[in-house]
């Protein structure tokens, strides 16, 4: 008789214990669901931030790196240009100085 009054009572009781222990469970795992992709936002974020972050030291790096290729530019043109004027100013000394036919005492004088 124990078991059939066991099963009696899990008849009567059982389907109001079952559901409402299985909506438990199942709110338990719908709200862990939502933590995790609360987490997962929150972290997307955090790597969209550090992506921003990225691109804009990227671009700072661009401008600075353009900044100093104009400068070595103008240095460039800067000292071709004296080049090209100490070459101009004494054109015969130069001929000279090319073929040797200066003196080594002499090379380092101005005229």
């Amino acid at each position: 008789m124990d078991i059939v009054a066991l099963a009696v009572v899990i008849g009567i009781f059982g389907p109001g214990l079952f559901l409402p222990i299985t909506a438990m469970v199942i709110k338990h795992r719908k709200e862990m669901k939502q933590l995790e992709l609360e987490k997962h936002r929150l972290s997307n974020q955090e790597i969209a931030k550090q992506i921003e972050a990225l691109r804009a030291e990227i671009a700072q790096l661009r401008e600075t790196s353009t900044q100093y290729d104009m400068s070595l530019q103008t240095n460039l043109e800067s000292l071709q240009e004296r080049v090209r004027a100490l070459e101009m100013r004494d054109p015969i000394l130069e001929t000279r100085l090319r073929y040797g036919l200066v003196a080594r005492s002499h090379r380092g004088c101005r005229v």
